[in-house]
């Protein structure tokens, strides 16, 4: 597995960025009746999570 192309920020960034954002608002969207009974620390996981999956799709969305 590449790890660099992993880990880094695709290109043009810009681009990257709004993919990002949206897919963050999309999935916290989806996932509230999940963490916002669950608190601060739920949202906060969540939210980590979100990022995570986000740049994952926005990666693969760019790779093409």
């Amino acid at each position: 597995m590449n790890w660099k192309w992993l880990l880094s920020a695709a290109e043009p960034r810009p681009r990257y960025a709004l993919l990002v954002a949206v897919g963050v608002m999309v999935m916290m969207t989806i996932s509230s009746p999940v963490w916002h009974p669950g608190g601060p620390w739920m949202a906060a996981i969540t939210a980590v999570c979100a990022v995570i999956l986000s740049h994952l799709s926005a990666k693969l969305i760019m790779r093409r």
